[in-house]
């Protein structure tokens, strides 16, 4: 993996939001490897709402699923972050689960936590 490519995954989620839903900006992304064994794609995110995430859901996923693919990830977990107590998106995130992970995640009925969007969760 090259620094080349985050950047160019970093781009195309900016580009692809851009011609959603407008005025967006992407400062930073990174991939990250979690204490536990997860792994992922993460894009910090300006300009989105909850709503633009409802709304355009399955092509968000799909956007970030192709990234996290790109770079060497199966995304079993893809998700919208939202800024506690509102509903401004602040990143998105494709992640790789560890296997305990993915079974704490498929015992879960609803979202893991209030401020997340949950856009594909493999069980």
């Amino acid at each position: 993996m090259e620094k080349e490519d985050i950047n160019a995954g970093r781009r195309r989620v900016e580009n692809e939001l851009r011609s959603l839903v407008g005025s967006i900006f992407v400062p930073e992304a990174k991939l990250f490897a979690m204490r536990c064994g997860c792994y992922g794609f993460y894009a910090d995110i300006r300009g989105l709402r909850a709503d633009d995430v409802e709304a355009f859901s399955e092509k968000i996923k799909e956007v970030m699923r192709r990234i996290g693919e790109d770079m060497g990830l199966r995304a079993d977990f893809i998700y919208a972050r939202k800024l506690p107590g509102s509903e401004e998106v602040v990143a998105l995130t494709a992640r790789e689960l560890c296997d305990s992970c993915r079974r704490e995640l498929a015992s879960s009925k609803s979202s893991p936590r209030p401020d997340i969007i949950v856009l594909k969760k493999r069980r």
